[in-house]
């Protein structure tokens, strides 16, 4: 049944126009990312590499099952990799991981204005959820850890309508939420479950709904035990020992990094000024009409402070970087990103009439973020163009080293941009690329337990060192795609040059290699 036109302009301009602003941003987003072909995203190859591992693993023409064996659990990540895996059955890898980078994007602001709505907070404050999406998470390629996020802020916003209303719905999207969170990233599941012990007991005196809520999370919890015995028993993600290694920042670099952490997107000073503006206007809503809403119970005032208290010292409570048992890279500089939209909600201003002109910069801001990713994206696609044309031409499961000589800058240059597109070294794992698109062997593919794991190794140097590059360090490769390619390689006679578009040469193996470097 159609709607009269009426009735579309009464939707569209609901709420002072949310509902146009809405969809006019909600299609502004998506921009950079269908933009052009090339993201640069960190991980982002070496996952959609693991993704592929999984889709073709059957497939005798890609080879993966000559590297790798299938192991597939219940476990974080399960989400992004089931999800591009069954979306390959239909489209391009790339073109999948799209699919899923615009559902994560469309779903975060929508996850704002859920909690928004749950905390009696005005929605217009979710509106600088759009810009908030692309937070550093999202330079460094942690898709499934940004959709684990989205389900995290809908999961608080479920468990505060459910002590609300004590409503079945409620419930059973607490027990949905909590497993997605969980089988996304261990992070936002920590965090969840964290969040949900203060809510709970703030609410003491709701325990009968509370225990309700708290058995509909334990399905995750069992989850997470079983995979960590399962873990533990097999040597897998857990693979560096029993001793614990990590590395912390003091508090005074933490909070003086924490502005960074949620908005240092490429060089220049736009994300800087997006940033300053979503805190001024909410600092100034904030002062102006207070942080507690009249609408709340006391219970429910005590809510958002206490979620923002906890994040924070989560914050400077865990390390950085973690070495042992497990490798784990910028873990806790991902807290400020999920801050960051609860504290644009801290203000309980209703906004009404005129007052909503007060948001208009927030959506200015939100226009200018992707509208300038955009063309940095553009730019970065444009002039990776010869690598993707090189890895165009590599056959189906042929075994490719990539050697991005260049891209290391000595310690620390894991936060240095590597590209004017962006403020990380977003050719750190161009050497997946080959893999993520024609199967085959990658040296350097994240062990971490699932899909695949590694069963045959082909010798090769150490990733962190590609400018000392020697043929004799990888001997077994089919074909080597060099950045910067020494004068030594061409006159190689076991090589054979097959093309050369700017800075990158495909070179292929015509012959064994028996001599050592």
């Amino acid at each position: 049944m159609k709607l009269p036109l009426d009735k579309w302009r009464r939707l569209l301009l609901a709420e002072g126009g949310l509902p146009l602003v809405w969809l006019t941003l909600t299609a502004l987003v998506l921009i950079p990312v269908w933009h052009q072909r090339l993201l640069p995203m960190l991980d982002t190859p070496n996952h959609l590499a693991l993704a592929r591992a999984w889709h073709s693993y059957h497939d005798a023409s890609y080879h993966i099952s000559d590297y790798y064996t299938l192991r597939i659990r219940p476990v974080p990540y399960l989400v992004f990799y089931t999800f591009i895996h069954f979306c390959m059955y239909v489209f391009s890898i790339e073109v999948a991981n799209k699919i899923f980078l615009s559902i994560y994007l469309i779903l975060f602001p929508l996850s704002v204005l859920a909690l928004a709505r749950a905390l009696k907070r005005s929605p217009w404050l979710a509106v600088g959820g759009f810009a908030l999406a692309f937070s550093q998470p999202w330079i460094y390629g942690f898709s499934s850890y940004l959709l684990g996020t989205v389900f995290m802020m809908l999961g608080f916003a479920a468990l505060i309508r459910y002590l609300a209303d004590k409503r079945t719905f409620d419930l059973i999207q607490i027990l949905i939420y909590s497993l997605l969170a969980y089988l996304c990233h261990i992070l936002p599941w920590f965090v969840f479950g964290l969040g949900s012990i203060g809510i709970l007991l703030v609410h003491w005196k709701r325990w009968r709904a509370g225990a309700f809520a708290a058995f509909s999370m334990m399905p995750s919890l069992a989850l997470a035990i079983v995979a960590i015995l399962e873990e533990q028993a097999d040597h897998t993600y857990f693979n560096r020992g029993n001793k614990f290694v990590g590395i912390w920042r003091d508090f005074p670099t933490s909070v003086l990094e924490f502005p960074r952490r949620v908005m240092e997107l490429f060089p220049g000073n736009l994300d800087t000024l997006v940033l300053i503006v979503l805190s001024a206007t909410a600092v100034g809503l904030a002062v102006w009409k207070g942080t507690r809403s009249t609408e709340q119970t006391r219970e429910e005032q005590k809510v958002l402070p206490l979620l923002l208290l906890l994040m924070g010292l989560t914050y400077v409570s865990l390390p950085y970087q973690v070495s042992k048992p497990i490798y784990w890279w910028y873990l806790s500089p991902r807290l400020p990103s999920m801050m960051a939209p609860l504290l644009m909600l801290w203000p309980s201003v209703k906004l009404k009439g005129r007052q909503r002109l007060l948001m208009l910069p927030v959506v200015a801001a939100c226009i200018a973020l992707p509208i300038k990713l955009a063309r940095l994206y553009r730019d970065f696609s444009n002039r990776n163009a010869p690598f993707t044309r090189l890895v165009s031409e590599l056959p189906r499961g042929s075994s490719t080293l990539v050697v991005a000589r260049g891209m290391m800058r000595g310690q620390h240059s894991e936060e240095e941009s590597g590209d004017p597109a962006t403020s990380a070294p977003v050719y750190w794992h161009f050497s997946s690329w080959p893999m993520a698109i024609h199967g085959g062997y990658d040296p350097y593919l994240f062990d971490q337990g699932i899909p695949v794991r590694p069963r045959v190794t082909l010798r090769a140097p150490a990733w962190s060192t590609p400018d000392t590059f020697d043929i004799r360090q990888a001997p077994d490769f089919d074909y080597y795609l060099v950045r910067f390619a020494p004068a030594q390689m061409e006159q190689e006679p076991s090589l054979k040059l097959l093309d050369q578009v700017g800075d990158w040469s495909l070179f292929q193996r015509t012959a064994k290699l028996t001599d050592e470097p």
